[in-house]
Protein backbone atom coordinates (compact mmCIF):
# COMPACT_ATOMS: atom_id res chain seq x y z
CA UNK A 1 0.00 0.00 0.00
CA UNK A 2 1.45 3.86 -1.23
CA UNK A 3 2.17 5.16 2.63
CA UNK A 4 0.85 8.50 0.68
CA UNK A 5 -2.03 9.89 -0.45
CA UNK A 6 -2.72 9.22 -3.91
CA UNK A 7 -5.00 10.00 -7.07
CA UNK A 8 -6.99 6.43 -6.95
CA UNK A 9 -7.79 7.92 -3.16
CA UNK A 10 -9.03 11.24 -4.15
CA UNK A 11 -11.01 10.18 -7.07
CA UNK A 12 -12.72 7.36 -4.99
CA UNK A 13 -13.11 10.57 -2.04
CA UNK A 14 -14.43 13.05 -4.39
CA UNK A 15 -16.39 10.80 -6.23
CA UNK A 16 -18.48 9.77 -3.17
CA UNK A 17 -19.52 13.14 -2.90
CA UNK A 18 -20.98 12.41 -6.68
CA UNK A 19 -18.37 14.60 -8.28
CA UNK A 20 -17.09 14.03 -11.84
CA UNK A 21 -13.90 12.56 -11.85
CA UNK A 22 -11.32 11.97 -14.82
CA UNK A 23 -9.24 9.75 -13.31
CA UNK A 24 -5.66 9.03 -14.55
CA UNK A 25 -2.79 6.38 -13.65
CA UNK A 26 -2.77 5.65 -9.45
CA UNK A 27 0.73 7.89 -8.50
CA UNK A 28 1.87 9.38 -5.24
CA UNK A 29 0.41 12.36 -4.35
CA UNK A 30 3.50 14.81 -2.02
CA UNK A 31 2.04 18.01 -1.84
CA UNK A 32 -0.52 20.70 -2.29
CA UNK A 33 -0.22 23.86 -4.26
CA UNK A 34 -2.61 26.78 -4.45
CA UNK A 35 -0.45 28.87 -7.66
CA UNK A 36 0.24 27.31 -10.45
CA UNK A 37 3.54 28.42 -10.15
CA UNK A 38 4.80 26.86 -7.47
CA UNK A 39 3.20 23.44 -9.10
CA UNK A 40 5.67 20.76 -8.52
CA UNK A 41 6.08 17.41 -9.47
CA UNK A 42 3.61 15.13 -7.13
CA UNK A 43 1.58 18.02 -6.20
CA UNK A 44 -2.06 18.27 -6.43
CA UNK A 45 -3.69 21.66 -7.40
CA UNK A 46 -6.55 23.11 -5.33
CA UNK A 47 -8.34 26.06 -8.22
CA UNK A 48 -9.45 28.44 -5.71
CA UNK A 49 -11.24 31.77 -6.29
CA UNK A 50 -8.60 34.70 -5.09
CA UNK A 51 -9.08 38.16 -5.13
CA UNK A 52 -7.63 39.16 -8.03
CA UNK A 53 -7.27 36.15 -10.08
CA UNK A 54 -9.31 32.51 -10.21
CA UNK A 55 -7.24 29.59 -10.15
CA UNK A 56 -9.74 27.86 -12.53
CA UNK A 57 -8.04 30.10 -15.63
CA UNK A 58 -4.78 27.98 -14.82
CA UNK A 59 -5.09 24.49 -14.15
CA UNK A 60 -3.36 23.57 -17.49
CA UNK A 61 -0.66 25.59 -16.19
CA UNK A 62 -0.16 23.96 -13.23
CA UNK A 63 -0.78 20.30 -14.54
CA UNK A 64 2.19 21.16 -16.85
CA UNK A 65 4.31 22.68 -14.25
CA UNK A 66 4.00 18.88 -12.64
CA UNK A 67 0.84 18.68 -10.05
CA UNK A 68 -0.38 14.91 -10.96
CA UNK A 69 -3.96 15.62 -10.02
CA UNK A 70 -6.53 18.84 -10.14
CA UNK A 71 -9.72 19.89 -7.92
CA UNK A 72 -11.67 22.46 -9.77
CA UNK A 73 -14.52 23.83 -10.77
CA UNK A 74 -14.10 24.28 -14.68
CA UNK A 75 -12.80 21.32 -16.53
CA UNK A 76 -9.73 22.61 -18.61
CA UNK A 77 -9.68 22.51 -22.53
CA UNK A 78 -7.48 19.42 -22.47
CA UNK A 79 -6.78 17.13 -20.14
CA UNK A 80 -3.15 15.64 -20.20
CA UNK A 81 -2.91 12.13 -20.11
CA UNK A 82 -1.48 10.74 -16.83
CA UNK A 83 -3.68 13.37 -14.42
CA UNK A 84 -6.60 13.25 -12.81
CA UNK A 85 -8.92 15.75 -12.52
CA UNK A 86 -12.00 16.30 -10.26
CA UNK A 87 -14.73 18.69 -11.24
CA UNK A 88 -16.74 20.26 -8.12
CA UNK A 89 -19.34 22.87 -7.54
CA UNK A 90 -16.87 24.62 -4.54
CA UNK A 91 -13.20 23.95 -4.62
CA UNK A 92 -12.77 24.92 -1.15
CA UNK A 93 -15.80 22.85 0.14
CA UNK A 94 -14.42 19.72 -1.82
CA UNK A 95 -10.53 20.19 -0.56
CA UNK A 96 -12.06 20.33 3.29
CA UNK A 97 -14.27 16.95 2.82
CA UNK A 98 -10.34 15.27 0.77
CA UNK A 99 -8.24 16.41 3.90
CA UNK A 100 -10.82 15.30 6.29
CA UNK A 101 -11.34 11.89 4.43
CA UNK A 102 -7.28 11.56 4.14
CA UNK A 103 -6.37 12.37 8.07
CA UNK A 104 -9.20 9.58 9.39
CA UNK A 105 -7.67 7.25 6.22
CA UNK A 106 -4.30 7.81 7.94
CA UNK A 107 -5.97 8.22 11.74
CA UNK A 108 -3.16 10.47 12.96
CA UNK A 109 -3.68 12.75 15.74
CA UNK A 110 -3.62 16.01 15.32
CA UNK A 111 -2.00 19.09 17.50
CA UNK A 112 -3.76 22.25 16.25
CA UNK A 113 -2.35 25.87 16.99
CA UNK A 114 -3.55 29.03 16.78
CA UNK A 115 -2.55 32.49 18.35
CA UNK A 116 -2.32 36.26 17.36
CA UNK A 117 1.58 35.57 16.79
CA UNK A 118 4.20 32.68 16.78
CA UNK A 119 1.70 30.16 15.89
CA UNK A 120 4.68 29.30 13.13
CA UNK A 121 7.50 29.01 15.22
CA UNK A 122 5.41 26.94 17.63
CA UNK A 123 4.32 25.06 15.35
CA UNK A 124 8.06 23.83 14.55
CA UNK A 125 9.64 23.85 17.98
CA UNK A 126 6.18 21.48 18.47
CA UNK A 127 7.06 19.06 15.61
CA UNK A 128 10.99 19.00 16.71
CA UNK A 129 10.25 17.95 19.92
CA UNK A 130 7.54 15.54 19.47
CA UNK A 131 9.91 13.99 16.65
CA UNK A 132 11.87 12.65 19.58
CA UNK A 133 8.74 10.07 20.28
CA UNK A 134 6.49 9.96 17.56
CA UNK A 135 6.52 10.05 13.23
CA UNK A 136 5.41 13.61 13.09
CA UNK A 137 3.98 16.11 9.93
CA UNK A 138 3.55 19.87 9.89
CA UNK A 139 1.92 21.68 7.52
CA UNK A 140 4.10 23.42 5.17
CA UNK A 141 4.72 27.35 6.02
CA UNK A 142 1.92 29.12 7.08
CA UNK A 143 -0.52 26.72 4.98
CA UNK A 144 -3.22 27.35 8.15
CA UNK A 145 -6.56 28.69 6.10
CA UNK A 146 -9.78 27.78 5.21
CA UNK A 147 -7.53 27.37 1.73
CA UNK A 148 -4.25 26.46 2.98
CA UNK A 149 -5.44 23.49 5.78
CA UNK A 150 -6.27 21.26 3.48
CA UNK A 151 -3.30 21.47 0.87
CA UNK A 152 -1.38 21.53 4.09
CA UNK A 153 -2.61 17.48 4.66
CA UNK A 154 -1.84 16.81 1.13
CA UNK A 155 1.53 15.74 2.51
CA UNK A 156 0.36 13.81 5.36
CA UNK A 157 1.53 9.86 5.03
CA UNK A 158 -0.15 7.11 6.63
CA UNK A 159 2.69 5.84 8.76
CA UNK A 160 2.61 9.75 10.12
CA UNK A 161 1.43 9.32 13.99
CA UNK A 162 1.22 13.44 14.92
CA UNK A 163 0.30 16.20 12.76
CA UNK A 164 1.03 19.84 13.90
CA UNK A 165 -1.03 21.99 11.97
CA UNK A 166 -1.43 25.94 12.37
CA UNK A 167 -4.95 27.35 12.55
CA UNK A 168 -5.66 30.88 11.81
CA UNK A 169 -8.01 33.05 10.93
CA UNK A 170 -9.08 35.76 8.79
CA UNK A 171 -12.84 36.19 9.41
CA UNK A 172 -15.32 34.52 12.23
CA UNK A 173 -15.89 31.05 12.04
CA UNK A 174 -12.52 30.38 10.44
CA UNK A 175 -10.93 28.15 13.09
CA UNK A 176 -14.16 26.41 13.72
CA UNK A 177 -14.04 25.20 10.37
CA UNK A 178 -10.09 24.40 10.19
CA UNK A 179 -11.45 21.81 13.32
CA UNK A 180 -13.94 20.35 11.85
CA UNK A 181 -11.65 19.19 8.98
CA UNK A 182 -8.62 18.23 11.03
CA UNK A 183 -10.10 17.15 14.34
CA UNK A 184 -7.68 18.12 16.50
CA UNK A 185 -6.60 16.29 19.76
CA UNK A 186 -4.82 18.52 20.89
CA UNK A 187 -5.73 22.51 21.01
CA UNK A 188 -2.97 25.16 21.53
CA UNK A 189 -3.93 28.49 22.39
CA UNK A 190 -0.88 30.62 22.60
CA UNK A 191 -1.86 34.37 23.05
CA UNK A 192 -4.78 36.50 22.15
CA UNK A 193 -3.99 40.16 20.60
CA UNK A 194 -4.74 43.13 18.14
CA UNK A 195 -3.66 41.96 14.98
CA UNK A 196 -6.92 41.15 12.53
CA UNK A 197 -8.99 43.63 14.99
CA UNK A 198 -9.57 45.57 11.70
CA UNK A 199 -11.43 42.38 10.37
CA UNK A 200 -13.08 41.28 13.55
CA UNK A 201 -14.33 44.51 15.19
CA UNK A 202 -12.81 44.14 18.73
CA UNK A 203 -10.04 41.64 20.97
CA UNK A 204 -13.42 40.22 22.31
CA UNK A 205 -14.26 39.15 18.95
CA UNK A 206 -10.52 37.69 18.27
CA UNK A 207 -10.21 35.81 21.55
CA UNK A 208 -14.08 34.28 20.53
CA UNK A 209 -12.34 33.23 18.06
CA UNK A 210 -9.22 31.97 18.73
CA UNK A 211 -11.10 30.27 21.65
CA UNK A 212 -13.04 28.62 19.81
CA UNK A 213 -10.19 25.77 18.86
CA UNK A 214 -9.89 25.30 22.96
CA UNK A 215 -13.95 24.66 23.23
CA UNK A 216 -13.99 22.20 19.93
CA UNK A 217 -12.20 19.71 22.47
CA UNK A 218 -14.30 16.78 24.01
CA UNK A 219 -13.82 15.13 27.11
CA UNK A 220 -10.85 13.13 25.21
CA UNK A 221 -8.67 16.26 23.73
CA UNK A 222 -6.36 18.43 25.50
CA UNK A 223 -6.32 22.30 25.42
CA UNK A 224 -2.86 23.48 26.26
CA UNK A 225 -3.48 27.40 27.37
CA UNK A 226 -1.18 30.14 27.88
CA UNK A 227 -2.12 31.01 31.62
CA UNK A 228 -0.53 34.77 31.50
CA UNK A 229 -2.63 35.84 28.66
CA UNK A 230 -6.03 37.14 30.80
CA UNK A 231 -8.23 36.35 27.87
CA UNK A 232 -7.17 32.72 27.62
CA UNK A 233 -7.27 32.03 31.47
CA UNK A 234 -10.33 33.19 32.08
CA UNK A 235 -11.78 30.81 29.47
CA UNK A 236 -10.07 27.64 30.93
CA UNK A 237 -12.40 26.48 33.64
CA UNK A 238 -15.47 26.74 30.97
CA UNK A 239 -13.69 23.59 29.07
CA UNK A 240 -15.11 20.50 28.24
CA UNK A 241 -11.25 18.89 28.17
CA UNK A 242 -8.37 18.28 29.64
CA UNK A 243 -6.63 21.66 30.18
CA UNK A 244 -2.45 21.94 30.69
CA UNK A 245 -1.68 25.33 30.80
CA UNK A 246 1.37 27.35 30.98
CA UNK A 247 2.79 30.18 32.02
CA UNK A 248 5.43 32.32 34.31
CA UNK A 249 5.60 31.27 37.60
CA UNK A 250 3.17 32.97 40.70
CA UNK A 251 4.80 34.54 43.71
CA UNK A 252 1.41 33.52 45.02
CA UNK A 253 -1.72 31.23 44.62
CA UNK A 254 -2.15 28.42 41.88
CA UNK A 255 0.30 28.00 39.58
CA UNK A 256 0.06 26.91 35.97
CA UNK A 257 0.61 23.25 34.96
CA UNK A 258 3.59 23.82 33.65
CA UNK A 259 5.81 27.24 35.51
CA UNK A 260 8.55 28.79 34.10
CA UNK A 261 11.18 30.78 35.78
CA UNK A 262 14.80 31.97 35.81
CA UNK A 263 14.84 33.39 32.29
CA UNK A 264 18.51 33.63 31.23
CA UNK A 265 19.37 35.30 27.78
CA UNK A 266 21.74 33.53 26.14
CA UNK A 267 22.16 35.91 23.38
CA UNK A 268 22.60 35.00 19.92
CA UNK A 269 22.51 31.50 21.24
CA UNK A 270 18.55 31.65 22.52
CA UNK A 271 17.51 31.52 25.88
CA UNK A 272 17.59 29.18 28.91
CA UNK A 273 14.98 28.50 31.88
CA UNK A 274 13.35 26.38 34.11
CA UNK A 275 10.09 24.65 34.12
CA UNK A 276 8.32 23.15 37.07
CA UNK A 277 5.28 20.71 36.91
CA UNK A 278 4.97 20.74 40.59
CA UNK A 279 8.28 19.90 42.53
CA UNK A 280 9.95 18.14 39.48
CA UNK A 281 12.05 21.17 37.53
CA UNK A 282 13.67 20.85 33.99
CA UNK A 283 16.23 23.07 32.62
CA UNK A 284 15.29 23.88 29.02
CA UNK A 285 17.97 25.46 26.65
CA UNK A 286 16.18 26.85 23.38
CA UNK A 287 18.10 28.14 20.53
CA UNK A 288 15.26 30.82 19.77
CA UNK A 289 16.04 34.15 20.63
CA UNK A 290 14.43 36.33 22.88
CA UNK A 291 11.92 36.17 25.97
CA UNK A 292 9.14 36.70 23.55
CA UNK A 293 9.92 33.25 22.18
CA UNK A 294 9.43 31.49 25.65
CA UNK A 295 6.17 30.41 25.51
CA UNK A 296 6.19 29.14 22.06
CA UNK A 297 8.30 27.19 23.63
CA UNK A 298 6.51 26.12 27.02
CA UNK A 299 3.15 25.31 24.30
CA UNK A 300 5.66 22.48 22.54
CA UNK A 301 6.05 21.17 26.11
CA UNK A 302 2.58 21.08 26.80
CA UNK A 303 1.57 19.74 23.77
CA UNK A 304 4.07 16.41 24.28
CA UNK A 305 3.08 16.10 27.87
CA UNK A 306 -0.80 15.91 26.17
CA UNK A 307 0.59 13.25 23.97
CA UNK A 308 1.92 11.26 26.84
CA UNK A 309 5.97 12.52 26.49
CA UNK A 310 8.04 12.62 29.90
CA UNK A 311 8.33 16.61 30.29
CA UNK A 312 12.35 15.76 31.00
CA UNK A 313 12.57 14.12 27.48
CA UNK A 314 10.30 16.88 25.90
CA UNK A 315 12.53 19.54 27.44
CA UNK A 316 15.49 18.07 25.85
CA UNK A 317 14.66 17.51 22.17
CA UNK A 318 14.13 21.40 22.61
CA UNK A 319 17.61 22.03 22.43
CA UNK A 320 17.20 19.94 18.77
CA UNK A 321 14.74 22.70 17.38
CA UNK A 322 17.54 25.81 16.09
CA UNK A 323 15.33 25.33 12.59
CA UNK A 324 11.89 26.74 14.73
CA UNK A 325 13.26 29.73 15.26
CA UNK A 326 12.39 32.45 12.31
CA UNK A 327 14.69 35.02 13.95
CA UNK A 328 18.24 33.64 12.06
CA UNK A 329 21.51 35.29 12.80
CA UNK A 330 23.52 36.68 9.49
CA UNK A 331 26.35 37.93 8.28
CA UNK A 332 25.91 42.41 7.73
CA UNK A 333 28.20 44.73 6.03
CA UNK A 334 31.76 45.44 7.37
CA UNK A 335 31.69 43.18 9.80
CA UNK A 336 28.10 43.87 11.39
CA UNK A 337 25.54 41.00 12.33
CA UNK A 338 21.91 40.91 11.23
CA UNK A 339 19.37 39.55 13.37
CA UNK A 340 16.85 38.96 10.34
CA UNK A 341 13.54 38.58 12.27
CA UNK A 342 11.46 40.09 9.64
CA UNK A 343 9.05 37.67 8.83
CA UNK A 344 5.98 38.81 10.59
CA UNK A 345 5.79 41.77 13.34
CA UNK A 346 2.70 42.44 15.83
CA UNK A 347 2.99 44.63 19.28
CA UNK A 348 3.86 41.98 20.93
CA UNK A 349 6.68 40.25 18.91
CA UNK A 350 8.38 43.40 17.43
CA UNK A 351 8.54 44.63 21.65
CA UNK A 352 10.22 41.04 22.19
CA UNK A 353 12.99 41.42 19.65
CA UNK A 354 13.23 45.19 20.65
CA UNK A 355 13.73 43.86 24.56
CA UNK A 356 16.15 40.76 23.18
CA UNK A 357 18.24 43.61 21.09
CA UNK A 358 18.47 45.18 24.68
CA UNK A 359 19.85 42.76 25.74
CA UNK A 360 23.52 41.98 23.58
CA UNK A 361 25.28 43.89 26.23
CA UNK A 362 28.55 41.30 24.87
CA UNK A 363 28.49 42.66 21.68
CA UNK A 364 31.11 45.76 21.30
CA UNK A 365 29.32 47.40 18.64
CA UNK A 366 25.79 49.33 18.43
CA UNK A 367 22.24 48.29 18.52
CA UNK A 368 20.25 49.29 15.51
CA UNK A 369 16.93 48.74 14.88
CA UNK A 370 15.47 48.80 11.39
CA UNK A 371 11.50 48.88 11.60
CA UNK A 372 8.48 48.72 9.39
CA UNK A 373 4.93 48.77 10.23
CA UNK A 374 3.00 46.35 12.14
CA UNK A 375 -0.33 45.70 9.59
CA UNK A 376 -3.66 45.06 10.43
CA UNK A 377 -4.23 46.92 13.50
CA UNK A 378 -7.57 49.16 12.74
CA UNK A 379 -8.12 51.66 15.06
CA UNK A 380 -5.43 51.32 17.40
CA UNK A 381 -2.54 51.19 14.93
CA UNK A 382 -1.55 54.68 16.02
CA UNK A 383 -1.68 53.85 19.61
CA UNK A 384 0.48 50.41 19.48
CA UNK A 385 3.12 52.30 16.92
CA UNK A 386 3.50 55.06 19.29
CA UNK A 387 3.99 52.17 22.27
CA UNK A 388 6.89 50.49 20.29
CA UNK A 389 8.49 53.41 19.70
CA UNK A 390 8.92 54.36 23.81
CA UNK A 391 10.82 50.91 23.98
CA UNK A 392 12.46 51.29 21.00
CA UNK A 393 13.88 54.84 22.76
CA UNK A 394 15.38 52.51 25.24
CA UNK A 395 16.65 49.50 23.46
CA UNK A 396 18.74 50.22 20.50
CA UNK A 397 21.19 53.11 19.66
CA UNK A 398 19.98 53.66 16.19
CA UNK A 399 16.14 53.64 15.07
CA UNK A 400 15.12 53.54 11.61
CA UNK A 401 11.56 53.50 10.79
CA UNK A 402 10.02 53.00 7.50
CA UNK A 403 6.14 53.45 6.11
CA UNK A 404 3.35 55.94 7.24
CA UNK A 405 2.31 54.57 10.59
CA UNK A 406 5.93 54.07 11.75
CA UNK A 407 6.04 58.44 11.89
CA UNK A 408 4.70 58.53 15.40
CA UNK A 409 6.87 55.50 16.45
CA UNK A 410 9.90 57.53 15.61
CA UNK A 411 7.87 60.81 16.96
CA UNK A 412 7.58 58.21 20.36
CA UNK A 413 11.31 57.65 20.25
CA UNK A 414 12.21 60.91 20.28
CA UNK A 415 10.23 62.30 22.78
CA UNK A 416 11.30 59.69 25.07
CA UNK A 417 15.00 61.01 24.59
CA UNK A 418 16.12 59.13 21.76
CA UNK A 419 18.56 61.61 19.68
CA UNK A 420 19.19 58.88 16.83
CA UNK A 421 16.21 58.04 15.73
CA UNK A 422 15.27 58.22 11.61
CA UNK A 423 11.85 58.05 9.60
CA UNK A 424 11.71 57.13 6.19
CA UNK A 425 8.63 57.00 3.61
CA UNK A 426 11.06 54.06 1.17
CA UNK A 427 12.41 50.70 2.90
CA UNK A 428 15.18 50.83 0.41
CA UNK A 429 16.27 54.34 1.43
CA UNK A 430 16.39 53.41 5.12
CA UNK A 431 18.09 50.24 4.26
CA UNK A 432 21.01 52.27 2.27
CA UNK A 433 20.95 54.62 5.07
CA UNK A 434 22.09 51.83 7.60
CA UNK A 435 24.08 49.98 5.86
CA UNK A 436 26.13 53.03 5.14
CA UNK A 437 26.27 53.19 9.23
CA UNK A 438 27.31 50.01 9.87
CA UNK A 439 30.82 48.93 11.18
CA UNK A 440 32.42 45.46 12.98
CA UNK A 441 31.02 44.48 16.04
CA UNK A 442 27.32 46.37 14.92
CA UNK A 443 24.26 44.44 15.62
CA UNK A 444 21.27 44.90 13.43
CA UNK A 445 17.46 43.92 14.31
CA UNK A 446 15.15 43.65 10.85
CA UNK A 447 11.47 43.44 11.28
CA UNK A 448 8.24 44.49 9.81
CA UNK A 449 4.94 42.81 8.52
CA UNK A 450 5.15 40.47 6.16
CA UNK A 451 3.22 42.70 3.62
CA UNK A 452 6.10 45.27 3.92
CA UNK A 453 8.25 42.54 2.05
CA UNK A 454 11.65 43.71 4.06
CA UNK A 455 13.23 40.22 2.69
CA UNK A 456 14.68 42.52 -0.10
CA UNK A 457 16.68 44.62 1.72
CA UNK A 458 18.37 41.59 3.73
CA UNK A 459 21.65 42.10 0.54
CA UNK A 460 21.52 45.44 0.94
CA UNK A 461 22.77 45.90 4.84
CA UNK A 462 24.57 42.73 4.22
CA UNK A 463 26.79 44.42 1.58
CA UNK A 464 25.52 42.62 -1.32
CA UNK A 465 23.63 45.00 -3.32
Amino acid sequence: MNTHLTTAFVGGALRAHGYTVFEGPDVAITGGAADSRNATAGDLFAAYHGENVDGNDYVSQALSNGAVAAVCERAPSDIPAGKTVVIVPNTLRAMAELASAWLKECGTRVVGITGTVGKTTSKDVTAAVLTSKFRVHKSPGNFNSREGLPLAVMSLCREDEVSVLEMAMDSAGEILELCKIAEPTVGVVLNIGLTHVSKLGSIEAIAREKLSLARYLDENGTAVLNADDPCIAAAAGGLRCRVISFGMRRASGEQPTLAYDRMQSQGLEGMRFYVSPGTRRARVDSPLLGEHTVPSVMAALGAAMALGMPLFKAAKAVRMAASASRARSLAGANGSTIIDDRYNSSPASLGGALRLLSRLHRHPGRRIALIGRMAELGEFEETEHRAIGKIAAASCDLLAAVGGPCAALVEEAQAAGHANAHWFADKDEAANFVAGQLREGDVVLVKASRSQAFETIIPILGGRE
